[in-house]
């Protein structure tokens, strides 16, 4: 099995990248997966734009002529070297054309989604010795503090251990969106050494037009329409609807920690406060109003749909119809809290 985990990327174009015939990236994080695809595709053919080093095909093209990608694979580049095919949003098209190329001509890099172990496209990656795959997973607090210090401490901006807190439990749901946030927190911040609380609150903390916490509050709150118009918005600003699901059951997760520590005799408030990770100020006061809102029973049925709705996004390529799917989860979790407020009012 060639797992290549990233802080290997330089072993492996050393050593591996002429034999390798594909890399497969994927994971719930699209934007860390897309960083990671260009990285990789500039390592190999030094550029991104340059059309006789990269190549760049999608699913459905694939799908409707599979021998594409072995033509791609094995064409050889007018000013020497090796060029790299760029599959985007790799599913059944990339899978049912992957099996035909045989030989190491040029390299290809596909992007992909969420993949369940079951996954067709592992099951073909894994086993094989040329063929590698990257796992991307949401960013760990560790992961966030080597991108608050390429994006913050990099221009020469100093961050003290209160700030990069609060950036942490901020940050983390996507990685293009995280990088988006520190740059305009660097920006604001042009001109000075040190960046304080009050700018995260300022830049970062804000009710910011695609904050995916307006998402996760006006569904968690039941506050249908805001709900709908949060989505649209984050939908519109480019985020995939996995990452969108990815956010949701991580809320859903930590209300149902918090509510454990509820019922065994905490506050709300008391355990939103002394939460761990620690939760960003200007977000307790709606963890608290939703750890009081929902039950056990109710964030497990939260939780199962959720689950639901990602298992049937994992059957579709199609991004109209994931968007769909995605959409009528976020407004049936907003309709299961209504519920729960309109039951507490009786």
């Amino acid at each position: 099995m060639a797992i290549l985990k990233w802080t290997g990327i330089d072993n492996f174009l050393r050593r591996d990248a002429e034999k390798a015939l594909a890399v497969l990236i994927y994971g719930p994080d699209g934007g860390t997966v897309r960083e990671r695809a260009r990285q990789l595709v500039i390592s190999v053919a030094g550029s991104l734009d340059d059309p006789f080093a990269v190549v760049r095909l999608d699913d459905p093209t694939l799908l409707a002529d599979p021998a594409r990608l072995v033509d791609e694979a094995q064409a050889l580049s007018f000013g020497g070297g090796r060029r790299v095919v760029w599959v985007e949003n790799a599913g059944s098209g990339f899978l049912k054309a992957m099996p035909l190329v045989t030989a190491s001509g040029n390299l290809v890099v596909a992007e992909a989604g969420t993949l369940a172990k079951s996954a067709g496209l592992r099951n073909l990656f894994e086993p094989a010795a040329n063929l590698w795959i990257v796992p991307c997973y949401e960013d760990s607090a560790i992961d966030l503090e080597r991108l608050i210090a390429e994006e913050l401490d990099a221009k020469g901006l100093i961050t003290d251990m209160e700030v990069r807190q609060a950036l942490v439990g901020l940050l983390g749901a996507d990685r293009r969106m995280s990088r988006q946030e520190l740059a305009k927190l660097a920006l604001y911040c042009h001109g000075r050494a040190q960046v304080t609380l009050a700018d995260v609150e300022a830049v970062c903390g804000d009710v910011a037009e695609l904050s995916a916490d307006d998402l996760l509050n006006a569904t968690f709150d039941g506050a249908l329409s805001d709900a709908d118009d949060a989505f649209t918005r984050l939908r519109d600003s480019g985020l995939a609807g996995a990452g969108l699901l990815i956010m949701a059951a991580s809320h859903a997760a930590r209300l149902t920690r918090l509510r454990v520590d509820v019922e065994r005799g905490k506050s709300p408030e008391m355990a939103v406060r002394q939460a761990r990770p620690p939760v960003f100020f200007k977000q307790q006061p709606a963890l608290q109003r939703q750890v009081a809102l929902w039950d056990g029973d109710s964030l497990l049925r939260a939780s199962d749909l959720i689950g639901r709705a990602t298992r049937d996004t994992r059957t579709t390529t199609l991004s109209a119809l994931n968007d769909q799917i995605t959409h009528r989860a976020f407004l049936s979790l907003a309709r299961l809290a209504l519920q729960r407020r309109h039951g507490a009012r009786e």
